[in-house]
């Protein structure tokens, strides 16, 4: 499983914005899907900014289980793409604030400590790591049930 995780890691890198669409389950237990921009942290929880009242906060707090499809956007080189199944919560703490925190945020926040600015985290339960073009062998990575 550490191949799986540092081939995740290798791909969209730590700390570094990437795009990605989350799926959420709506209010009438339907998907909704979005682009986000999500960041990776070295144990591969995903901190992504949103605005406080947003639709994803609504569903996230009534059912938190969400599925986030992202991977390699070279086209150039066949890479991969991840499925990531996990649980999300809200953050309002300082820390994951900052954690989540780009300059390109500052389009819409103030900074880290504008009100209107939330994280959603996400800790992943399984991600399938599926070559793109058929190079390789589909992965899969799992939480282990301890929380390690």
């Amino acid at each position: 499983m550490d191949d799986v995780k540092q081939r995740i890691l290798d791909t969209l890198g730590i700390g570094v914005p990437f795009l990605c669409s989350l799926a959420t389950v709506d209010l009438d237990g339907g998907p909704w899907v979005r682009f986000v921009r999500a960041k990776l942290d070295s144990d591969l929880t995903l901190r992504i900014p949103t605005f406080e009242g947003t639709t994803k906060i609504a569903h996230i707090q009534v059912d938190p289980r969400v599925h986030i499809t992202c991977g390699d956007t070279r086209s150039d080189v066949p890479g991969s793409y991840f499925q990531i199944e996990g649980t999300a919560k809200i953050s309002r703490e300082q820390d994951d604030r900052e954690a989540c925190w780009s300059e390109i945020l500052a389009k819409w926040f103030q900074d880290p400590n504008d009100s209107r600015y939330a994280v959603v985290e996400i800790r992943p339960t399984r991600i399938s790591v599926l070559p793109i073009g058929r190079a390789g062998p589909a992965l899969r990575w799992e939480r282990d049930p301890a929380g390690v």
